[in-house]
């Protein structure tokens, strides 16, 4: 697969690449990809159909944390962003 970045991406991942942040110029775009992907997928599972549906899901949330049903920051945060390398 052969693809065009604009500047200001290429720079970024050479960069990257040049700090240690990403392993190779592949190793960046296959987790920008994996984390796209995992955005798609959380916002299928929840989507809004309107102000008063947002404020309700948002009041059963509040609820939930109440009555000790959350998790740890930590948890929830890893579900969304992938430990670095």
């Amino acid at each position: 697969m052969n693809i065009k970045l604009t500047p200001a991406l290429n720079s970024f991942v050479t960069n990257g690449v040049r700090d240690g942040l990403f392993a190779s110029v592949d190793a960046a775009i296959e987790e920008g990809l994996e984390l796209l992907a995992r955005q798609k997928r959380h916002k299928k599972s929840f989507s809004i159909a309107s102000e008063d549906d947002l404020l309700s899901k948002l009041d059963a949330g509040l609820a939930s944390l109440d009555a000790g049903k959350g998790i740890p920051a930590s948890e929830a945060f890893a579900q969304f962003v992938k430990p670095t390398r």
